[in-house]
């Protein structure tokens, strides 16, 4: 492809994208004809443009028919607000799927009953609550786990010690599902016997419940998703662009390989690694990681202008998440300047920043929802979690609960040893994903953070950002 010659063709389209011009590396990820393209969009760098774009651009220019593009999104609300941005100022009818949507669409005429994770923590509950009562074997077994050989199981039942073992239950069945394991694999595992006992009867019970109710689950609905691509008839789709990619898990990833090995179909990925937070939700980000060995012939695009932080915040949160060299290297570049656009705040009255702030534009951001409780809100302020704010923007932002605790950022709850046999659990540097998720508290502004923090009992974050980039840090 003549590329200067393609843009000029294309400028019509490229030069107004939602009344935007689209910048050199935008337009270059758009126009791209590779097999599979990965989009690295940093924070702010206007990733949903490009998307718009694309699509644009395979209909306008390359004259591929509307139904021929397979749109995929992460959740159901940046969906729907790409499906009806598309339609509102295109009037394209381009379905917006999720993952879980499309695999339902492949399996409608199945006539399934589909459970989320309710039917896995009953069967959980139910397990502990009575069914053990009549095995003493797998009560001893608790014990050991629990550490409790002394203690009457009646007690044992209503400690929260049960209720953490309940959840690390939960979460190795959903990882276990996610990463498309066979039953084989618990033959593998050779230590934790007791741990390993208990999650092959619970899983049993569980399996066993789903298919007396001709039910499934939504790991099991990509997995029969995939089989129904592999084995009948589907739309010959010609494209497909799939959004957050940096959230795909390992099944996700087998469905879109299906798709296209069925089709033959063009895919185009957008994405950030530095933004992968959801790992426990069965998200790998060695599929972002690893994309150009999973899509051979594959070309990666960075986009490196962001319109959303300074160049003085980008540097630090880019500095900072590159600690950790595994992450792909990005340099972004921002027109806006802010010489300190980090501010500290040692307190707990953040009422004294609030009226700091010449802004009704405000985020408070929590590394847990109960971070919250402690202060009274005014009214020109939304409380969410870090989690809950990835995709969003303010024009200011304040993080609380800054603290060297156990439920501080960093969250230091140590991950349960028994998860280490499945998925990608595991930080290989220190923090990972605490540090992915305070890049994006961080790059949640368009103007200053504010870092709630306890002066005599700092994250190690906040002593972080003071030793290497104090130049950038004002003090409340």
């Amino acid at each position: 492809m003549n590329i200067k010659k393609e843009f000029k063709e294309s400028d019509y389209i490229l030069s107004n994208i939602n009344g935007y011009s689209l910048d050199i590396d935008q337009r270059k990820a758009v126009i791209s004809d590779k097999k599979a393209s990965l989009v690295v969009a940093g924070a702010g760098s206007g990733k949903s443009l490009t998307m718009i774009g694309k699509i644009r651009y395979l209909i306008e220019r390359k004259n591929i028919k509307e139904n021929e593009i397979l749109c995929i999104s992460f959740t159901k609300d940046a969906s729907n607000n790409l499906e009806n941005n598309i339609k509102k100022n295109y009037n394209y009818n381009i379905k917006v799927y999720t993952f879980h949507k499309l695999s339902l669409e492949f399996i409608k005429n199945s006539n399934y009953n589909i459970f989320d994770t309710d039917l896995l923590e009953y069967t959980v509950s139910e397990y502990f609550n009575s069914i053990i009562y009549n095995n003493k074997d797998m009560i001893l077994n608790v014990k050991k786990i629990l550490n409790k050989i002394d203690t009457p199981y009646s007690f044992i039942v209503k400690s929260k010690e049960l209720e953490s073992l309940k959840k690390t239950i939960i979460t190795f069945i959903n990882l276990f599902k996610t990463n498309n394991y066979s039953f084989n694999h618990f033959l593998k595992i050779k230590n934790n016997k007791e741990i390993i006992s208990i999650i092959i009867d619970i899983y049993y019970l569980y399996e066993e419940e789903l298919k007396s109710t001709n039910s499934i689950d939504f790991n099991d609905m990509i997995n029969l998703a995939i089989d129904y691509v592999k084995n009948n008839k589907i739309p010959m789709y010609k494209h497909i662009i799939v959004d957050e990619y940096q959230d795909t898990s390992y099944i996700r990833y087998l469905l879109l390989k299906a798709i296209i090995d069925k089709t033959g179909a063009k895919l185009t990925c957008v994405g950030d690694d530095y933004q992968s937070i959801y790992r426990f939700n069965g998200c790998d980000i060695n599929m972002f990681l690893d994309f150009k060995k999973l899509f051979k012939g594959s070309k990666i695009y960075k986009i490196k202008n962001t319109y959303r932080n300074s160049q003085e915040l980008i540097d630090v949160a880019g500095s900072f998440i590159m600690k950790n060299k595994r992450q792909l290297y990005k340099k972004l570049i921002s027109s806006k300047h802010i010489p300190k656009p980090i501010k500290i705040y040692y307190g707990n009255n953040i009422d004294k920043i609030i009226n700091n702030i010449n802004d009704d534009d405000i985020f408070i951001l929590g590394r847990n929802n109960n971070d919250i409780k402690k202060y009274k809100l005014s009214s020109n302020v939304k409380f969410l979690t870090v989690h809950a704010s990835k995709g969003l923007e303010a024009g200011h932002v304040i993080v609380l609960n800054l603290t060297d605790n156990i439920l501080g950022f960093p969250n230091k709850i140590v991950d349960p040893k028994i998860l280490k046999y499945i998925g990608n659990i595991y930080d290989r540097y220190e923090y990972e994903e605490e540090r992915r998720l305070f890049y994006v508290a961080l790059t949640r502004t368009k103007n200053e953070v504010y870092l709630v923090s306890d002066k005599n009992n700092k994250s190690v974050f906040i002593k972080e950002l003071e030793k290497d980039y104090s130049k950038y840090i004002d003090y409340i």
